[in-house]
């Protein structure tokens, strides 16, 4: 019988409230279910409805996200046969955000469009998508900027950052520049200004998404790896706090529930910072987060970790964690 690493199940009862744990660990056995968003690029929501009620393609709405749908069992098999989404599957990722559409409609995880509503970027303002491949926030965070302001988007591996720049230009986005290499060596000249939000979804463990029926999903979890993530996790956020300017805002999130790549990234970077950060509260309406931890393996954390956010899987959404920071000077 297939089952997840012991040791992380283990772990996980440490992570997760008690009331919680069982309805978790079923999570990891659900097939959930499609879910879209509305690339406004092209079109408004109005005639995109239209057409999927047209090719008789059930769905329904996304209570806190109004360009968001989640589609019927069988509507990936219908969308294969409609003009209005054409799918590429990204074979390095695991997630329905993997799959790439190519027109109205952008495959993507309910949990994965969390972030980018979180930084909330506007129209106007200059953003940074420090992690940006395959290009699900990217496309996002453009949208949210209603296609106004700059977006720089930085990807280090070749094959993915090259993806990255199709599924952009394919979404419509015109305010979006493309750097190829590691966010922890991006230098802003100083001939351009700090950026006014960037978003650091940074490349972890991807516990969140592990699949009891996928054992590629979790084949090379380990705590190496772990560690080995929290220290490109911190890199990457030290580097980004240099980028950002005064009163900018800083998103910070990952798909693992490893205290060690979410709470403890967080407190290091707290105190490497010196109070020139400041988290800020998150609220989302509609969805289901659970505790942060104020410790790990008895070692307290910063007392302001407690407004990070934890997202509760369950048979629509994967686990995350998000932390939203205010640079102070």
């Amino acid at each position: 019988m297939k089952s997840l690493p012991p040791l992380f199940l283990e772990r996980l009862k440490t992570v997760i409230p008690e009331d919680h744990l069982e309805a978790v660990l079923q999570s990891f056995s659900l097939r959930r279910p499609l879910s879209v968003r509305l690339n406004t690029l092209k079109s408004q929501s109005n005639p995109v409805l239209e057409m999927l009620v047209q090719e008789n393609i059930a769905f329904e709405p996304v209570v806190w996200y109004k360009d968001a749908l989640i589609l019927n069992d069988g509507a990936s098999q219908d969308l294969r046969k409609t003009d209005l989404i054409r799918l590429r599957l990204h074979t390095t990722d695991v997630s329905l955000g993997s799959f790439i559409s190519q027109g109205y409609l952008y495959l993507q995880g309910l949990s994965s469009m969390l972030p980018a509503l979180v930084l909330n970027p506007q129209p106007g303002e200059r953003v940074l998508d420090l992690c940006a491949a395959p290009g699900s926030k990217t496309t996002q965070m453009v949208c949210l900027m209603q296609n106004q302001g700059s977006l720089l988007a930085v990807e280090p591996i070749r094959d993915r950052y090259y993806k990255l720049r199709s599924i952009v230009s394919q979404s419509g986005a015109k305010i979006v520049r493309f750097k190829r290499m590691d966010g922890r060596r991006l230098r802003v000249p100083p001939t351009e200004r700090p950026f006014d939000k960037i978003l650091v979804d940074a490349p972890c463990s991807c516990e969140g998404r592990f699949r009891i029926d996928e054992p590629k999903t979790y084949a090379y979890w380990s705590l190496r790896k772990i560690r080995e993530m929290a220290r490109k996790q911190k890199g990457l956020l030290l580097n980004a706090s240099r980028l950002l300017k005064a009163n900018g805002i800083l998103v910070y999130s990952t798909c693992s529930f490893a205290p060690e790549e979410n709470e403890a990234v967080v407190d290091w970077f707290l105190r490497k910072t010196e109070g020139r950060f400041r988290p800020l509260p998150i609220s989302l309406k509609g969805i289901s987060t659970y505790p942060v931890l104020t410790q790990w393996q008895d070692r307290p954390f910063h007392p302001e970790i407690r407004h990070g956010l934890r997202v509760l899987p369950d048979d629509q959404m994967e686990g995350f964690f998000m932390a939203r920071l205010m640079r102070l000077s």
